[in-house]
């Protein structure tokens, strides 16, 4: 998270009475008898405002919760699961516009709530009375105690099968290929249409890791390593069919194939510009970089934070799993 959005969030919870949880980036507490938390959209001033409720110890009605959408501007519109209700609430333009969003969407989902007769719960078994909110997997969760020992439990088995898995690392190996495929006939069409972007990199990245993950079972470091070094041929290979279309458009007596293999003559012969065609290869490896590195960080942090599981407060102990083998 940024020093200057941490900050901003931080100015959010004191102006609600609320807390930050600065593993989650979510606002939460208890706010006109509701345990609420407010979750950001990527780092953004939008944020999602949740809320578990019940009507009389029964399932709410999700007509009656949606219809605290028209009660506010800033309340754009409303998920319900179980007795969980989302709001989504409107981005602010500047941090403090943001602030007087966040307030006038808490009182008035609040007070509305009370005029409707719904009472805080469990939003796992809809028991009444007071909450807290958790992080579950780097969820939010509203939960009672008792739900919150069985979600642990659920953890913690999750983590033990997901160690049990064994790597097929030449399934990963095979996944692995087949994604970062897809990532070079992106370079190759970006390329073709005159664009060197970083959107070519992000789909290769993802493509090429999810791929190991799909056929290896899980992703482990190792695996990622795998996923670099493929990832770094197929920037080289992508790049180089490109020019190989060019150039056999160009040389009518060249078909994609023959001129794939004479590059390095016709950048030897000068036919082709090296300048320019290492000079691109660089940019899309940049790029590719701007887009892997990204996606290789959110994959560790939510291979770390799936194993977790706490009760929020404003001075966090981390429970941290241990490393990938």
């Amino acid at each position: 998270m940024k020093k200057n959005y941490k900050k901003a969030l931080i100015e959010f919870s004191e102006q609600l009475g609320l807390t930050l949880d600065t593993q989650t980036a979510t606002i939460f507490g208890v706010h006109n008898g509701y345990s609420v938390c407010l979750t950001p959209v990527n780092e953004s001033y939008q944020f999602t405002l949740s809320v578990a409720v019940s009507y009389g110890e029964g399932m709410p009605d999700a007509k009656i919760l949606k219809g605290a959408v028209s009660k506010s501007k800033t309340v754009r519109a409303c998920t319900v699961q179980g007795y969980r209700a989302n709001y989504s609430l409107r981005a602010g333009m500047t941090k403090k516009k943001t602030g007087e969003n966040l307030q006038e969407a808490l009182l008035a989902v609040t007070s509305y709530l009370h005029e409707n007769a719904l009472e805080n719960c469990c939003q796992s078994c809809g028991a009444l009375g007071a909450t807290e909110v958790y992080n579950i997997s780097g969820t939010a969760e509203i939960l009672c105690e008792n739900c919150f020992s069985k979600r642990c439990e659920e953890v913690a088995e999750k983590e033990t099968q997901q160690n049990q898995k064994k790597e097929n690392l030449i399934g990963g190996i095979v996944g692995a290929l087949l994604g970062s495929i897809l990532g070079a006939a992106a370079i190759v069409l970006l390329g073709q249409l005159g664009y060197v972007a970083a959107l070519s990199g992000l789909i290769l990245g993802v493509c090429t890791l999810k791929g190991y993950e799909l056929l290896a079972g899980r992703l482990s470091k190792k695996g990622i390593v795998i996923s670099i070094i493929i990832m770094l041929i197929m920037v080289y290979v992508g790049n180089r069919v490109d020019w190989s279309i060019s150039a056999a458009q160009y040389f009518e007596d060249l078909d994609i194939l023959t001129a794939f293999r004479l590059i390095p003559d016709l950048l030897k012969e000068g036919y082709l510009e090296s300048g320019v065609y290492y000079g691109n290869l660089a940019m899309v490896y940049v790029f590719t970089l701007v887009g892997a590195v990204p996606t290789i960080i959110s994959t560790l942090r939510a291979k770390r934070q799936a194993n977790v599981s706490h009760k929020m407060s404003g001075d966090i102990e981390k429970r941290w799993p241990k490393d990938f083998q």
